[in-house]
């Protein structure tokens, strides 16, 4: 006879809140500011009412940014804590596809022996490393004493049972902490992109291409970055998005293929500058 587990049905922000609670410290740090996004999308949904459908697509939605899969790692530990606290009916982390590339760093956190990445340098542009400074700054000098004031002003309600003021703080609190420390980590280990070093004529991290649509007859404007940089509103899309893996190392004159979600786009290389 199978055995039938009940599943304990709890919003996700509990569930990761729980997971969070067991991590080190060192661990929480790195893989909360995913895991914070994870909650943010999800945290209307129970994780009993959890589907393969749900995971996916949040998957192809932190994908659309240019963001590297990888990142994906603590949602997809995650995941497989929550099936083994039978607060889901079956492990949605293997939903979550990790795309590897290259050799694994030395270095990793994660829990058992499964591992996240960490790259021992952050290769950044020059204006992605100015923007990524400024908004820790504004972070620290700005957004932490107006949450310590939100804090304090919640306080006044000594009911804390339900004070919803002062649980919104607090999670606020939370989630810019762990922002300042994954900028923090970020710029302490960047590498900032010399323009003279790369050679003109062919795609590289900082390259400006302009991309002809040859199904839809339009130009595109785009400036590769790392992925701590993408931004595909303004223009700036990661090396490790589907388009920026397309026109890596490729001149210009050259046509590159893109898998969409609406088959193949294909695009002509039209301009190449650093």
């Amino acid at each position: 006879m199978a055995i039938v587990t009940e599943v304990i049905s709890i919003t996700v922000r509990e569930a990761v809140g729980r997971y969070t609670g067991e991590l080190t410290i060192e661990d929480k740090q790195i893989q909360q500011q995913e895991l914070n996004r994870f909650v943010r999308d999800l945290e209307r949904v129970a994780t009993a009412d959890l589907t393969a459908q749900i995971v996916e697509k949040f998957q192809e939605d932190f994908e659309r940014t240019g963001a590297d899969s990888r990142r994906l790692e603590p949602i997809k530990l995650f995941l497989a804590y929550a099936h083994k606290k039978s607060l889901t009916d079956i492990n949605y982390g293997k939903f979550i596809r990790i795309r590897r590339t290259g050799s694994r760093a030395r270095g990793g956190v994660g829990r058992g022996n499964e591992r996240v990445e960490l790259r021992s340098h952050e290769m950044l542009t020059a204006d992605g490393f100015q923007r990524l400074q400024e908004e820790l700054d504004t972070l620290i000098t700005v957004k932490r004493p107006e949450i310590a004031h939100d804090l304090q002003e919640a306080r006044i309600d000594k009911d804390f049972r339900e004070n919803a003021p002062f649980d919104a703080a607090k999670q606020h609190q939370a989630e810019v902490e762990a922002r300042i420390r994954q900028l923090q980590a970020i710029l302490a280990r960047a590498e900032i992109i010399d323009g003279n070093t790369r050679t003109g004529g062919r795609v590289s991290l900082g390259s400006r291409i302009v991309l002809h649509d040859i199904e839809e007859k339009e130009d595109l404007e785009y400036r590769l970055v790392s992925p701590n940089e993408a931004n595909p509103k303004d223009g700036r899309i990661s090396v490790a998005s589907p388009v920026g893996r397309a026109v890596l190392d490729r001149s210009a004159g050259e046509i590159v293929e893109v898998e969409a979600p609406g088959g193949i786009a294909r695009y002509r290389i039209d301009k190449v500058a650093l």
